[in-house]
């Protein structure tokens, strides 16, 4: 008798495993969630947006960072800050209307392109969770961080599983292989000078061979595990901070090539079903990658459009193909306006299911789609003639051969002089022109 109570035990134990192991196991049939990120509560507020989300009735809206922005890197701004959206009419009508999850970004985190060093991470974690409504026997209470995964699953048919993985790239980072003095200094000369260094890092491939690090040992364990033998027909990776651009003005997962090649061998040896990666941070949204194997959706910019707009993906478009031999950024798949993002899950049949990632303007128009259709026949992680994300090497820190560091050198000179030469003659146009205006006024008045 004994022996077949531990034989039971043992075999409900073994079916629970195989339904796939996650911090959180939801009996729901996940088919439409939103994503979004960086609305800052002092900025015009996006009424419209919101009534948008609210007509597509999504399951879960999932907040990937900037979620408000705190106005320094001192405790009483982020206390502040929690206050002020405490109080604040179309704040509280989100928690009110929505099922809100997801993770923290710099501005939320409290320290702009902050890392592992704030000194104030633990506590600003636990005001995150405690502010979402995250029950006190949450794992992420006692974790280095807020990384989760939640599993979902019909509850009429258990092979219709989905699997969303939020990862922590704050907590745990390491400082950039630059110096990034922005990221302890609140000061604008801390940006100009963090700035100007991740410009040159990035022409010379300076520093490319760093380990440096954004998940930590526990947390890359922690998705090791989440992507190993996963059931699920549709695994959901999201990041704050973007995987796959290489725009070197942004923070991305390409300023730590130790980082992005772990995560790229990390998928190739799981290869999980149904891969979808989501991100936010930047201030506009974009499709990167190919719908015909894995693509990455970022939706970034809730109300931070502004005038340069119109432009932006131009600008994006431009610098990144100046400085990469090869990039994932199309200026077709950008939209730099208001946004937020949907996710669509359709389960076809038992061996197919597709995916349809929205972005969204205010109205809540079409803006940028890409569908992806999976099943077991077919290998997403094969070589492609198109860009592959997993597959292909690119980077935005990458290592320059001397004769490629040579030819940028002497280019970035020739710019600089030709720029100090217009400025020159700029400057003595416009003196000799008030000089001799000074002078012949000055006859004048003498006769």
């Amino acid at each position: 008798m004994q022996i077949c109570i531990i034989l039971f035990f043992f075999i409900c134990t073994f079916i629970i495993y195989a339904q796939g192991n996650a911090d959180h196991i939801i009996n729901e049939k996940l088919t439409n969630f939103v994503f979004l990120s960086c609305n800052h509560q002092k900025g015009k507020k996006n009424e419209t947006l919101f009534k948008s989300i609210e007509k597509m009735k999504p399951q879960i809206m999932l907040w990937i960072g900037d979620y408000f922005y705190s106005e320094c890197k001192e405790l009483i701004c982020l206390e502040e800050a929690y206050e002020e959206i405490k109080n604040d009419l179309l704040y509280k009508d989100i928690k009110k209307k929505f099922k809100i999850d997801g993770i923290y970004d710099d501005h939320d985190y409290n320290k702009n392109n902050g890392d592992k060093l704030y000194e104030h991470k633990k506590i600003s974690k636990a005001k995150f969770l405690e502010y979402l409504g995250v029950d006190k026997s949450d794992v992420r209470y006692k974790r280095d961080g807020s990384y989760v995964s939640k599993l979902y699953i019909d509850p009429d048919n258990e092979k219709n599983q989905v699997k969303i993985i939020i990862l922590d790239t704050r907590y745990n980072k390491d400082p950039y292989p630059f110096y990034a003095p922005d990221s302890y200094d609140d000061s604008y000369i801390s940006i100009i000078v963090s700035f100007f260094s991740r410009f040159y890092a990035t022409l010379f491939g300076l520093n490319c061979n760093s380990g440096n690090d954004i998940l930590g040992k526990k947390q890359w364990e922690w998705l090791q595990r989440e992507l190993t033998n996963s059931n699920a027909r549709s695994h959901i990776i999201i990041s704050s901070i973007q995987f796959f651009s290489n725009f070197f003005v942004n923070e991305n997962w390409g300023l730590m090539p130790h980082a992005l090649a772990r995560l790229k061998a990390l998928i190739k040896k799981t290869k999980p079903k149904g891969l979808l990666f989501l991100s936010g941070d930047v201030h506009y949204s974009g499709i990167f990658g190919n719908e015909d194997n894995v693509v990455e959706v970022t939706s970034s910019g809730v109300n931070q459009a502004n005038m340069f707009s119109p432009i932006n993906k131009y600008l994006i478009y431009i610098f990144t193909a100046l400085f990469n031999k090869r990039t994932a950024v199309d200026y077709n798949k950008i939209y730099a306006f208001n946004n937020f993002g949907s996710v669509n899950i359709n389960y076809v049949d038992d061996d197919n299911i597709e995916i349809k990632t929205t972005v969204h303007n205010s109205n809540g128009e079409k803006m940028l789609v890409v569908n992806q259709v999976f099943n077991d026949k077919k290998d997403v992680y094969s070589d492609t003639e198109k860009l592959h994300v997993i597959n292909d090497e690119f980077g935005t820190l990458m290592c320059k051969s001397p004769l490629l560091i040579t030819v940028h050198f002497i280019i970035h000179l020739l710019i600089l002089l030709l720029f100090f030469e217009l400025l020159y003659i700029t400057f003595k146009l416009f003196c000799f022109k008030g000089y001799k205006y000074g002078k012949s006024s000055k006859h004048i008045k003498t006769k």
